[in-house]
């Protein structure tokens, strides 16, 4: 057989009838397709955005007719624009979720690591292994794998609204996902104060303020916060002043930012996505990006990073 050179990639030259005979016996020859080695990784998710607006809209015309105690949550998944994927990214994923007023729905446990961050909230509150915690606008609440967690909104006239964010097409990926229900007696649970998987707004809000920008230039005020009990993603909240513009980067982690409050712009590769307080951009790996801030504006970045670095891939570069 003759092989051609082409940079660094070897091309087998073509064989039908080689191959057909291969592929008739069950198998699949290594040197043609998407199969093989590549000098750098293929993506088949596209960097997207999700407007909380048009969400919130999609929501409360869903909440006549869309029951959580049918349809288990009353969510929209971020699904990506790439062909036929039902995931924000290949490993993490968000979801815009309303509950009602006066409404609640009933606890459940899964295998899947989860968190919500919280867009309004007047009275709505995560119970978390039989306590309620009550949530303010842009709280955290994780529930962990294996963790019983229900939702629901004292309030009888505001619904409450939030993101919830995930590792489900990574469990889905390695099929490890169980799931099991349960009813809970909402209105005489006890209240839960100082929950380790709450993280309070109001604190991290303090703790930006004595923060200051990466002197690189990478990033702006910029906070890891203590999430051990979600193993799989690590969530950083980060603060950039009025015009302030990041240097662009790229790793083979993936990555969701959620803004937290003002506007700005982030570019992936060659695509620009515009920004507001509730809206979600995916960022898949490999693919340089950066931020700039219109006014002054604060970001939820969730990303995969201590699952690739667990498994010794974890590469960045900057430009």
């Amino acid at each position: 057989m003759e092989n051609e050179k082409t940079g660094e990639v070897l091309r087998v030259a073509s064989d039908e009838e080689r191959d057909q005979a291969i592929i008739d016996a069950g198998f699949i020859p290594g040197w043609i397709g998407e199969g093989g080695l590549r000098p750098e990784p293929l993506h088949d998710f596209e960097p997207d955005t999700w407007n909380w607006e048009t969400g919130r809209a999609l929501l409360e015309a869903a909440a006549t007719s869309i029951n959580p105690r049918v349809a288990e949550r009353r969510n929209i998944r971020m699904a990506n624009s790439a062909a036929e994927k039902r995931t924000s990214l290949n490993t993490i994923h968000c979801s815009y979720q309303m509950v009602a007023p006066g409404e609640f729905a009933r606890a459940h446990r899964h295998t899947i690591n989860a968190g919500r961050f919280i867009l309004e909230s007047k009275g709505a509150f995560t119970t978390l292994e039989g306590k309620k915690v009550f949530m303010e606008p842009n709280d955290i609440i994780l529930t962990p794998n294996w963790l019983w967690h229900g939702l629901g909104n004292e309030n009888l006239e505001a619904p409450a609204f939030w993101i919830d964010f995930l590792d489900d097409p990574l469990v889905a990926a390695l099929k490890t996902i169980f799931f099991e229900v349960r009813d809970e007696d909402y209105k005489e649970m006890p209240i839960k104060e100082g929950s380790h998987h709450h993280i309070r707004w109001r604190d991290l809000d303090l703790q930006l303020e004595d923060l200051v920008p990466d002197p690189n230039g990478r990033y702006g005020k910029r906070l890891q916060l203590q999430t051990p009990s979600i193993p799989t993603m690590r969530l950083y909240i980060e603060r950039f002043d009025k015009h302030m513009t990041v240097n662009p980067v790229k790793s083979t982690a993936n990555h969701l930012f959620i803004c937290a409050e003002g506007s700005g712009t982030t570019k992936v590769e060659d695509k620009t996505f515009n920004w507001q307080r509730g809206d979600v951009i995916a960022v898949p790996s490999w693919k340089l990006f950066n931020h700039r801030a219109s006014i002054n504006a604060t970001l939820l970045e969730i990303t995969d990073q201590p699952v690739i670095e667990a498994l010794g891939w974890y590469r960045e570069t900057t430009v």
